[in-house]
């Protein structure tokens, strides 16, 4: 069976857009941006879906702040660095300066989050005198996927050894 989505009824209704957005909601947190983009995107109109939004971040439904602290500390137990946290951030829609403000207690923690990345991967590359200059190369690349800097990765990668 085939089930086809129509728009709203109202686009320009607030009302049925922020029942729209609660909703979502329900689904998993959000951004503002990305929420009015999906409210958007399920025909309310620009005003309608701003409008919804407002109000959900009046009622405490909807905080980029502690979205990106969140989204920031589950990067961090994951062993991410700042530049996948804040990739995924952006990707989300979350502003520039909030961005910044999750990120700014992740510096203390990157390079001992780095070091014991590194560790795990050195000490799954195999037998200790079998290990070679691609075993280096490969960890050091699994370390800039993970979004550590590549200066934060020399400086790793000097005190493996």
């Amino acid at each position: 069976m085939m089930v086809t989505t129509t728009g709203p009824r109202e686009p320009d209704n607030a009302d049925d857009a922020e029942a729209s957005a609660l909703r979502v909601l329900r689904g998993a947190g959000q951004s503002s941006a990305s929420l009015q983009h999906k409210l958007e995107r399920r025909g309310y109109s620009a005003h309608a879906a701003l409008e919804a939004v407002r109000r959900c971040a009046a009622a405490g439904y909807i905080n980029d702040a502690a979205l990106a602290a969140s989204v920031a500390a589950r990067h961090r137990r994951s062993g991410h660095g700042r530049a996948r946290v804040a990739a995924d951030l952006r990707a989300r829609g979350v502003a520039g300066e909030v961005i910044a403000e999750a990120l700014d207690g992740q510096t203390d923690t990157e390079e001992a989050a780095a070091l014991a990345v590194a560790r795990q991967l050195w000490n799954r590359a195999g037998d200790p005198d079998t290990r070679d200059q691609r075993a280096r190369m490969r960890v050091a690349g699994a370390l800039q996927r993970r979004g550590f800097s590549s200066a934060l990765v020399v400086r790793v990668m000097r005190a493996l050894t």
